[in-house]
């Protein structure tokens, strides 16, 4: 496959993924993170609500070292 082809092909995912996850959000009220990746409740999707993500993101790397 070429190189453009394969551009395209991982931008329509990356779109179908976005709007699958805004579908959820609509019918659940949950999205999830994207720098954890913890489910959170939101009203809105411009920001997310402190869920301990900073936490979660250090935890993870002192685990890692």
């Amino acid at each position: 496959m070429s190189n453009t082809v394969t551009r395209i092909t991982n931008r329509l995912h990356e779109e179908a993924l976005i709007e699958n996850e805004e579908r959820d959000w609509y019918r659940t009220g949950r999205i999830p993170c994207s720098d954890c990746g913890t489910m959170v409740r939101t009203k809105t999707l411009e920001t997310l609500p402190p869920h301990g993500c900073t936490d979660r993101q250090r935890a993870r790397h002192a685990t890692e070292q």
